[in-house]
């Protein structure tokens, strides 16, 4: 839990949300190494990571929404020592200070005006929206390792996917965000197609030993002459990768560790189309 959120006395949760995100964006110390990030949403800059993490505050009694929709500390959030890093700490109270007496109509069209990537998916008719990408027809591949839920989703958006298939044998994470019920919920918030394709993936038991360049190698070579007897999930994989633009998605952020580059290296004897790997 980031200490930012015990650093209010009281917000609605619109404001909240946009005072960190211009946190993130107008300050020095962009809130800290690890802090949030946003996809547009809605009503602009939003964060699922952010959101879920205040839910949690008012779950464990530190935080409580008031009859006028305020989000507040509880008597026990007050009492919670905060330890911030002084420039961090001082950027709070900066942008405290310019946006605090903003209302939330207010907030929105100035992050509107400074940050139009966050229009595309306004649901505010008198905003105008940008034109939210559409990628050229390839094969994307995708992992989200060391990225935050938000961030990984944000990447898709702005790269023009419109469907994600995931190709986890497994698809459970620690990581919030990339369990398969909530990727599924928060591709469709995003209007992303989430499909899955278990018989495309490689069992954690086959993965458990890899410890040198010979046990990839060994485990890719077994994966890519398996595959010939895969043909419903490659006929589904080609159908889904035809009808929109589409990324071959697992966790592994090296591509060259990851088996949907065999994958997608198989595909393209079929396809005759290119490979594209995003944020690598």
């Amino acid at each position: 839990m980031k200490p930012f959120l015990l650093s209010y006395v009281s917000a609605i949760p619109l404001q909240l949300m946009k005072w960190a995100f211009l946190l993130g964006q107008e300050t020095q110390s962009h809130g800290g190494k690890t802090f949030y990030q946003f996809i547009p949403y809605r009503y602009g800059p939003y964060s699922f990571t952010l959101n879920r993490e205040t839910d949690t505050l008012v779950r464990n009694g530190f935080m409580e929404k008031a009859a006028d929709r305020l989000w507040q500390l509880t008597t026990l959030g007050k009492e919670q020592e905060v330890k911030l890093p002084k420039t961090i700490a001082q950027d709070i109270t900066a942008v405290t200070q310019q946006y605090g007496n903003f209302s939330g109509s207010a907030l929105i069209d100035t992050v509107y005006a400074n940050y139009p990537w966050f229009t595309v998916n306004s649901d505010l008719p008198r905003q105008r929206r940008e034109q939210r990408p559409v990628a050229d027809q390839a094969i994307y591949t995708a992992g989200y390792e060391g990225k935050t839920v938000d961030e990984f989703l944000n990447l898709l958006m702005r790269s023009g996917i419109r469907r994600l298939i995931d190709v986890r044998y497994n698809p459970i994470s620690r990581r919030y965000g990339f369990h398969k019920s909530t990727l599924k919920r928060l591709c469709n918030a995003l209007d992303i197609d989430y499909q899955h394709l278990p018989g495309l993936g490689i069992p954690g038991s086959a993965r458990a030993n890899l410890s040198s360049t010979d046990s990839y190698v060994a485990l890719f070579k077994e994966y890519r002459c398996g595959l010939s007897d895969r043909w419903d999930d490659l006929h589904r994989a080609m159908s889904l990768l035809k009808s929109e633009p589409s990324v071959l998605v697992c966790m592994e952020a090296n591509p060259e560790c990851c088996h949907r580059t065999v994958l997608a290296q198989h595909l393209i004897d079929m396809m005759e189309l290119s490979i594209k790997h995003l944020g690598s």
